[in-house]
């Protein structure tokens, strides 16, 4: 463009510059941020005159003439043309038969979306003329965002059309005001008053309101070209009832739809405090004339809306209006700056449009009788969900979503739930806002009956009845094989029998409770059964835990007496009674015990079979209490869904102290089938475990997602031919892996939920060999239990709805030992089920799909499952704590890693690897930080809280003090340790585990290092000897070989022929 073309040369607007961004991101894509106005005009219309008119509409406003250049600087400038000329292009299609004539329509419509600006150029507004018969013509405005809002269309349009009645000329309209005019009162504007305010408004918002991430039926792509759209109208009556109430409180309509979305967006997300977007004018009152300037005025704010659920809706309604109307002179603040004021990426993924344009497009009339029949816009959604509100006589309300983010469907309850919203709202404005039910009594039914019609009739009995039963059954069936043997029925029944009589006799017996330490085996499924038997609960104590939180357990539960080995014995405190089960004095006690059923001090249905303990935030594990009600309701219905018999071998891996042991233990049983009792440590390594599963004839195997991919990446699990039936709990469960499972096994995979405070399992889902969801089911419950997932108040959220998962029915455990004040917390009255019952809280977070099938969606607090493990991270931030050393501590988990972040008190050199052992003797292995990550300051929030997204992500890479490999064999282990831990490279000295490492890729490794050395290693190796330096050691012993072996690279032998 030369000089003397040049009109004029003006800075660009925050928004502008957004823009400009993302239209210049992908220049091969269409450009989604354009506007496409298609005007159907009935009448005669004179072609030439409003070309004319056009060309007058382009010379008058400068905007319209613009094109958008950078500086060398990289600054955007727009730069206005003297002249510019008109695009537009005329096209005859009447002569078209009627079907192919509206099929041509569509594609030059198309066509024209599809065809990009060049924004280097001033032709940013482009018209075209159809001709559809002889009184028919559609008018096509296209044009770039930069240059027109949706205000400025109108105005536009208005002066167009007023110019075709009064000639081209343009004396019939006054001088339009420029642009630069608006720029200008922008460049006066106080930013730091306006960031003040906006941050005094948005005070205390850490996280952005993403509708998006709150629906089922959620996807991921690009961005979609344009929306599709789901249409909202309410009657005339309707409409009239929503003006009535908000006139009669003083609202705006745009005020009562503003706070109508934010409680439906609450009720989306789970929030209380929601913030969405709002479309502003952008026309300040005290820039005379703004309401008329063409060009790109408007601006996205947000708006947020704070639910008191117990405040009416009138009082909120009125706050918002107040909030916003204080805003608007702050309405001119770029949102990156807002962005930048509350430390967010992002702030909201949806935007409410309210149109109060100056000029009703689709109400204009031509001279010479032609007029606007039809106005249809194709604009592209830019944020996943858009609500565009068109005010009149019937309101509409129009839902534009993005189809690669949000499915139509879910979109169309949105729009059902909003019709149903905003008459409640205008029928009793006075009515509290937790009193407005967003369900139709259809969804109520389907939620709180239809979809827990679980009732049905168990026996009222007990575990070791259940046993006996099955004892007298098939006396002479292997009930138990392991390491040292089998054991039929009838001697386990007797064996049980015989030390339940002497427990009984030390006073054990209803509601005390026997510690059970014993390392995995026969006699640990004896002594469980033999502790029942006595009529107390058993309390499993892992002989792996460190002594510290054995002891915790001990003095918190304080059992009647404890079961354990001579070997172990020593670790019991002092002051309770141990009996030491391979004890000589001990045996000779239990031979003298008759092999019968011992008569007094029965349990019954509601005494407590068991007590675990799991990860307590505050730093203190606590105890669950399960009474035996509960685990036999869930026994007798796994049974019932999936048929144990006599010809069944159960695999029992899981540690006694993970509630899964407790079916591993009990359910075959019950059903006539074997336990096979997998020997210590074999659950860590998949190759013996295949193996132990194929020489064992295992049909029933349960495993942890994480263990799971582990078994499935073995070569060795293909030959694990004898499963009939695999069951997964513990974590969430990847689609991709039920996929690879089912490409090995042809077992069936079923995937069940639920938490140690309802008797191991409250939910199934049986996974489809093909045609798994992405986001896998926790499916639906089981016999006697009823599921809920409600809001903050108590309220069944929707299907497809995010809300808290809440399990109720007959599997809820009593409550935690000795902890009133927590049981009372967890613990809650059921509000939807018969009086005096109660509904435990999870702090899960779930939604019902539209089948009746439970989704998990992760957590309320920082509790996470670690390989199956749950961790209350706040337990491990409370041990952190108390060391002398630390300041500050968090704790987080990144890629299935726990990391540590702490601030020291003071300088210590050693502090991390002292961390390391302080906390090995305080917690169990697996909750052993990966990572520490030494912070000189914490990063905060504006509101003055811990950023954990700010959080630096920790580095797993070997030391500063890096020692090389030395040997072909150190150089392969060195490989080896950075190819499985996913680190760019190990020295000889480096911990395996200091990198990251932990038991799943330990077996791994070790898998390995089998292959690669033909060396069979166990995995204790490497827990004992973490560096490549002692490993290639220990590789060495192994094989037989000397040490530090010189290797030499030698031709591969050719096959025998």
């Amino acid at each position: 463009m030369s000089q003397n073309a040049i009109e004029d040369i003006l800075p660009v607007t925050p928004v502008q510059e957004g823009l400009l961004f993302h239209a210049l991101y992908d220049q091969n894509a269409a450009d989604v941020y354009t506007a496409q106005f298609v005007f159907e005009l009935h009448g005669p219309l004179d072609g030439a005159a409003l070309r004319a008119a056009a060309q007058a509409v382009v010379r008058r406003h400068p905007a319209l003439r613009s094109a958008f250049r950078q500086r060398a600087t990289g600054q955007w400038v727009q730069v206005v043309a003297a002249q510019a000329p008109l695009l537009w292009r005329e096209l005859d299609l009447s002569t078209l038969p009627e079907a192919e004539r509206s099929a041509r329509l569509e594609r030059l419509l198309a066509d024209d979306r599809a065809h990009r600006f060049d924004l280097g150029r001033p032709r940013l507004v482009r018209f075209s003329l159809l001709r559809l018969s002889q009184e028919r013509h559609v008018l096509v405005l296209m044009n770039h965002h930069l240059v027109l809002d949706g205000w400025s269309t109108a105005q536009l349009m208005g002066e167009l059309f007023t110019l075709y009645a009064g000639g081209a000329a343009g004396a019939v309209l006054p001088a339009a005001r420029p642009y630069r005019d608006f720029l200008g009162w922008l460049g006066r504007q106080d930013r730091q008053q306006a960031l003040d305010a906006w941050r005094l408004a948005l005070a205390g918002v850490e996280e952005p309101t993403l509708a998006g991430q709150g629906l089922i039926g959620q996807q991921h792509a690009a961005v979609a070209e344009r929306p599709e759209r789901v249409e909202l109208e309410f009657s005339t009556e309707q409409t009239q009832a929503l003006l009535d109430a908000a006139r009669s409180h003083g609202l705006t309509l745009n005020s009562l739809v503003q706070g109508a979305w934010g409680i439906l967006l609450g009720t989306l997300t789970g929030r209380s405090d929601v913030l969405f977007g709002a479309a502003v004018s952008g026309r300040p009152a005290e820039l005379a004339g703004a309401e008329e300037i063409v060009g790109l005025l408007i601006n996205t704010v947000p708006v947020r809306v704070r639910l008191d659920r117990g405040e009416t809706v009138a009082e909120l309604l009125t706050t918002v209006q107040a909030e916003q109307a204080a805003l608007t002179p702050y309405h001119h603040t770029a949102l990156t700056d807002l962005h930048a004021v509350t430390g967010q990426g992002a702030l909201f993924d949806t935007l409410l449009v309210f149109e109060n344009y100056p000029v009703d497009l689709a109400a204009m009339h031509l001279p010479g009788g032609a007029a606007v029949a039809d106005v249809q816009v194709h604009d592209a959604a830019h944020y996943p969900l858009r609500l565009l509100v068109v005010p009149g006589t019937r309101l509409r309300i129009s839902l534009d979503h993005r189809p690669d983010l949000l499915d139509r469907a879910a979109v169309e309850r949105i729009a059902q739930r909003l019709h149903r919203l905003l008459p409640a709202m205008a029928a009793n404005p006075q009515r509290p806002v937790a009193r407005l039910d967003l369900l139709t009594v259809e969804e109520r039914e389907r939620v709180l009956t239809t979809w827990n019609g679980t009732a049905h009739p168990v026996p009222d009995t007990t575990l070791p009845a259940l046993i006996e039963r099955q004892a007298a059954r098939t006396p002479d069936a292997t009930a138990l094989t392991g390491q040292d043997g089998s054991r039929t029925y009838a001697e386990l029944d007797a064996d049980a029998n015989r030390l339940a009589h002497l427990l009984a006799e030390l006073g054990a017996g209803p509601e005390t409770t026997v510690g059970v330490a014993l390392p995995r085996s026969p006699d640990l499924v004896l002594a469980l059964l033999a502790v029942l038997k006595s009529g107390a609960a058993y309390l499993p104590l892992d002989p792996d835990y460190p002594p510290s939180r054995t002891a915790d357990i001990l003095a918190d539960a304080a059992p009647h007496l404890v079961l354990t080995s001579e070997a172990l014995a020593a670790a019991v405190p002092a002051h309770l009674t141990v009996l030491a089960l391979d004890d000589e004095q001990v045996q000779t006690r239990l031979r003298a015990q008759p092999g019968t059923e011992q008569g007094g001090g029965r349990p019954h249905g509601g005494s407590p079979a068991y007590v675990i303990y799991t990860s307590g935030s505050t730093g203190r594990p606590k105890g669950v209490v399960v009474e035996h009600r509960a685990i036999v309701n869930r026994l007798l219905w796994m049974q019932d869904r999936y048929r144990l018999d006599g010809t069944d071998r159960v695999l029992q891996k899981t540690p006694a102290g993970f509630d899964v042991s407790v079916w591993e233990f009990f359910w075959p049983l019950i059903s006539g089938a074997a336990v096979v009792v997998a020997p210590p440590g074999v659950h860590r390594e998949p190759d013996r475990l295949a193996r132990l599963i194929q020489d064992a004839g295992v049909t029933t195997a349960h495993f942890v997602p994480s263990m799971l991919r582990a078994f499935v990446d073995e070569p060795a699990a293909k030959a694990c031919t004898s499963l009939r039936r695999v069951f997964c709990s513990g974590e969430a469960l990847p689609a991709e892996l039920v996929g690879d499972f089912h490409a090995v096994c042809d077992a069936p995979l079923h995937n069940l939920y639920g938490p140690t405070e309802a008797a191991v399992d409250v939910t199934h889902w049986t996974c489809p060999a093909q045609g798994t969801p992405d986001a896998v089911p926790i499916g639906r419950p089981v016999w006697n239990t009823r599921i809920h997932v409600l809001d903050a108040v108590l309220r069944p959220v929707p299907p497809g709805v995010i809300g808290e998962v809440y399990l109720a029915g007959v599997q809820l455990a009593r409550g935690y030992l000795k902890r009133r004040g927590l049981t009372a917390q967890r613990f809650v009255a059921d509000p939807y089920g018969p009086p005096g019952t109660r509904m435990y809280r999870t702090g899960d977070l779930g939604a019902w799909d539209q089948d009746g099938c439970l989704r998990y969606a992760g957590r309320t607090d920082h509790q996470v499952k670690i390989r199956g493990q749950r961790i209350e991270l706040g337990e491990i931030e409370a041990v952190l704590g108390r060391h002398p050393g630390i300041a500050q501590a968090a704790v987080t988990a990144v890629d299935d890693r726990l990391t540590a972040y702490v601030r020291p008190a003071g300088q210590d050199e050693q502090l991390i690897p002292t961390l390391r052992q302080y906390l090995a003797e305080q917690l169990p292995a697996g909750w052993v930080p990966a990572a520490f990550v030494l912070l000189v300051q914490w990063p905060l929030t504006p509101s003055g809280k811990l950023d954990r997204k700010a959080l630096p992500r920790p580095e797993f890479t070997g030391s500063a003090a890096h020692r090389a490999a030395r040997n072909p064999r150190e150089e392969l282990l060195c490989g080896l340790f950075a190819e499985v831990l996913g680190v760019d490279r190990v020295g000889i000295d480096d911990s395996f585990f200091d990198l990251g490492g932990h038991s799943l890729l330990a077996a791994r490794v070790i898998s390995r290092i089998r292959t690669a050395l033909e060396v069979d290693l166990p995995l204790s190796a490497l827990f004992e000897n973490p560096t490549v330096a002692r490993l290639a050691e220990a590789a060495a012993a192994q094989s037989g070989m000397p040490k530090r072996p010189t290797l030499r690279r030698m031709p591969r032998p050719e096959e025998d022929e």
